[in-house]
Formats: structure tokens, sequence, C-alpha cells
């Protein structure tokens, strides 16, 4: 009787480090951004599609030849994931109207989700953080919305990038 019990533990914890080891390492794929066509928007390459358009979730940055500012947030973007591998990671939608992937992109793979993490290696939160772009998002993906509105907070308060205008330079969120 021991021994079955001990045989039913045993593989009730193997079941659940495997549920919990895929569902942590399984949202997160590794992509090569090829192309940052904006702030906002990207083209990518993995081992399971090339050249595929994905549109960073929660933010929205200025529009090319339309909007102050859409040079230094295209440049910027350029900075961080251009001709660089980066992680994408999946809120609950999965394309656009556009037929754009919508997806965070990640520097680096965190090891824990805490603020800290977000506001360093999440490239949206970076785009907030450097009043390089507005808080953007539509239900269902709100993974990072609190996050995000804490640091954009942040940015207009320190009059960071274009938050040294009066008027919105994009479109975002109401308050």
């Amino acid at each position: 009787m021991k021994d079955k019990l001990k045989y039913i533990f045993l593989t009730i914890l193997i079941l659940l480090f495997l549920y919990f080891y895929k569902s942590t390492s399984s949202s997160f794929y590794k992509v090569y951004i090829t192309k940052v066509i904006d702030g906002d928007t990207i083209r990518a390459t993995s081992s399971y599609d090339s050249n595929f358009k994905v549109r960073l979730i929660g933010i929205n940055a200025p529009e090319k030849g339309k909007e102050k500012y859409w040079k230094e947030s295209k440049s910027y973007a350029q900075k961080l994931m251009e001709n660089k591998y980066c992680y994408l990671e999946k809120d609950t939608s999965d394309k656009d109207k556009y037929g754009r992937y919508l997806r965070y992109v990640w520097l680096k793979k965190p090891k824990k989700k805490n603020f800290k993490n977000i506001e360093e290696l999440n490239v949206s939160a970076i785009m907030l953080k450097k009043g390089l772009a507005r808080t953007y998002t539509f239900e269902p993906d709100t993974l990072y919305l609190k996050e995000f509105k804490k640091i954009e907070k942040k940015a207009k308060k320190f009059k960071r990038g274009f938050w040294i205008y009066k008027k919105p330079v994009t479109r975002g969120n109401k308050r």
C-alpha cells in the first residue's frame, strides 16, 4: 500500500512539474527581429515562420510622417530590437484585423514577471518609460496594463520624450 501511495504521489509531482514547466517555457518563443517598421510594429523570423509582422501589445507609437516624435520612437525601437534576437509572448488574441501577430516583445526571457523585469526587459514598457509611446490596450489583451499605466504616468510626470508637449502626440487609452 505504501509503495502504491508513493507511486501516485510521485506521478502527481511529475505531472505538476511538466504542466508548470510547459506553461512557463512555452509562453515565450525566440525570434530574430529583421526590421523595425515603427515604434510599435516589427518584422521577425523564427524557426516556425519567416518574415512575419508583429504589433507590440500595450502601446501606440507616433505614426511615420503624421505625428511628432515618430523618428525618435522608431530609432529607439531599432536600437533596442533590430537585427537582434528577442522573445515574443502572446496574451489572449493571436492577430489584429491587419493580420499582424499581437505579442509582447522581451529583450531577454525574464526569470520572473515582476515590475522591475517588466520595466527593464519588456519593449513596450521601455518605450513607455522613454516617452516614445502611449499606453494603448484593448480587451482581452491587458496582461501588463497596470504596470504600463504606472510606467507611463512616471514618464509623463518627468516630461520624458514627447511628454514635453501639453497635447498628446499620439492616441492612447483614456484614463
